[in-house]
């Protein structure tokens, strides 16, 4: 199956391709065999994230990513400012930093959580094979 991936930019902090970004997640979504119909990737602000996970966690403050979960579709937030912020930290690119957000929330929506130290282990573990398929 084909998931249609869209994305919206309502950012400026960073330059991003926006193809390239749906390519990346069609891609980890085909070597997932992913069932989902649709899968929107939304950039937004810190602003705009602190607001969502305000809203939808109870959480004061931004994050990097938010992942949504519907019938047949699933819709990730990320904060391009926090890919700054957390690749000047982790010491790798804006861009990767990036597509480790994509691949975060799309393995948060075929099953994967990070809620207890084991599973988060086995987490990025999945995350460091799916993106050096990837990149």
């Amino acid at each position: 199956m084909n998931t249609v991936v869209f994305t919206r930019n309502r950012q400026r902090r960073m330059r991003v391709d926006r193809q390239e970004i749906i390519r990346l997640a069609a891609r980890a979504l085909a070597r997932l065999r992913s069932r989902l119909e649709t899968l929107g990737i939304i950039l937004v602000n810190d602003a705009q994230i602190a607001g969502y996970n305000e809203r939808f966690h109870r959480r004061a403050g931004p994050t990097d990513i938010l992942t949504f979960a519907y019938e047949g579709m699933g819709e990730l937030i990320i904060s391009t400012e926090q890919a700054i912020a957390n690749a000047r930290r982790f010491r790798t690119t804006p861009r990767r930093e990036l597509a480790l957000y994509i691949v975060h929330g799309i393995l948060h929506l075929h099953g994967h959580d990070d809620l207890t130290p084991a599973k988060r282990r086995n987490m990025r573990a999945a995350e460091r094979r799916l993106l050096k398929a990837l990149l």
